[in-house]
């Protein structure tokens, strides 16, 4: 009897590990290239980060400061495993598309890390125009002010600018001005009078926005359904909707664009390290919720709308396994 209990022991040690070895429990060593030092994405990171330090004990998890647009190029040049980036950048940079000049196509998808990051188009509250067309109806003068050229916000700007057939040297020519400026310097100049309109891809309530109305008082423009519709095609966006109550100066909801930040890497990673990561995010949640209040709209719902890249065969079977997938969205 004690030989056969002792059996049945065995057998289960061995079965149990054969399912730990199966999913992955095992301490994992690697790497993820975030945002500058101090900033919100290298918070982000390390959120990621972290999941997989408590997810698996002994972990190795190194942050390494990157950039937004330099990171789908690093991870799909084997430099960095790892990386944060928008959804349309990293789409951008799988297609060759600007800001690169080659397809960095060894990239895949693992899961959103930021669900909300909407298109917001800002204007004084006394600028005399309440949507864009007025302003190119009218070929006002605009003083517009953006982000770095190739950044998400001045690549959607300048892509429904040319919906309606204009350009930055139209605008110019109107006797409007184009500058690139930080966002703290683009409505302290706002306030002061000396610029009229800005654009960029940010969180839903920005903290830079809600800074700015202390000072001045805005308002946001919404746009038509074909012109979003054309260019979340052509960028890899999806359209969607900022609530009237997300800020105090809202009077209607704002129809807009949104590029999720996801988590990216490359193809050769083993699918079962994948899938290890993709679990650990998905089994913190609670935890990523109180590192940044960025992560308070990640949920199980949509960790797996990445975008047009496609997923990761690890991040793919963790999703299936979960009932998470949408239709459409699937790896290679």
């Amino acid at each position: 009897m004690k030989k056969l209990i002792r059996s049945c022991l065995l057998f289960l040690v061995i079965f149990l590990t054969a399912c730990g070895a199966e999913h992955g429990d095992s301490p994992l060593q690697t790497t993820i290239v975030g945002g500058s030092v101090g900033g919100a994405w290298s918070v982000f990171t390390e959120g990621i980060a972290e999941t997989i330090r408590r997810e698996y004990d002994g972990s190795i998890v190194t942050v390494e400061p990157g950039g937004i647009v330099e990171n789908p190029a690093m991870v799909s040049l084997g430099k960095v495993p790892y990386g944060l980036s928008y959804a349309m950048t990293a789409y951008a940079a799988y297609e060759g598309a600007e800001p690169y000049d080659k397809p960095y196509n060894d990239i895949r998808a693992v899961s959103v890390v930021i669900p909300g990051n909407y298109y917001q188009f800002l204007v004084s509250a006394d600028y005399r125009y309440d949507s864009l067309e007025g302003i190119i109806n009218d070929k006002a003068p605009m003083r517009l002010a953006l982000d770095a050229k190739g950044s998400a916000g001045e690549i959607i700007t300048r892509q429904i600018f040319a919906e309606y057939g204009v350009t930055y040297d139209d605008i110019v020519a109107w006797g409007g001005t184009v500058d690139h400026l930080s966002g703290s310097k683009t409505f302290e100049m706002m306030a002061d009078n000396r610029m009229d309109a800005t654009g960029d891809a940010v969180s839903v309530p920005s903290s830079d926005i809600i800074e700015a109305t202390t000072t001045m008082d805005l308002k946001m423009f919404s746009f038509p359904d074909d012109v979003l519709e054309n260019v979340s095609e052509k960028l890899g966006m999806e359209t969607a909707t900022i609530p009237k109550n997300s800020y105090s100066f809202l009077q209607e909801d704002i129809q807009t664009l949104n590029t999720p930040a996801i988590l990216i890497v490359h193809k050769d990673v083993p699918e079962e390290e994948v899938y290890q990561v993709t679990k650990a995010i998905y089994e913190h949640l609670d935890y990523l919720r109180n590192v940044h209040g960025e992560f308070q709209n990640l949920t199980e719902r949509n960790m797996a709308s990445v975008g047009q890249i496609p997923l990761h065969p690890g991040a793919e079977k963790f999703f299936e396994e979960k009932g998470m997938l949408d239709e459409g969205v699937t790896g290679e």
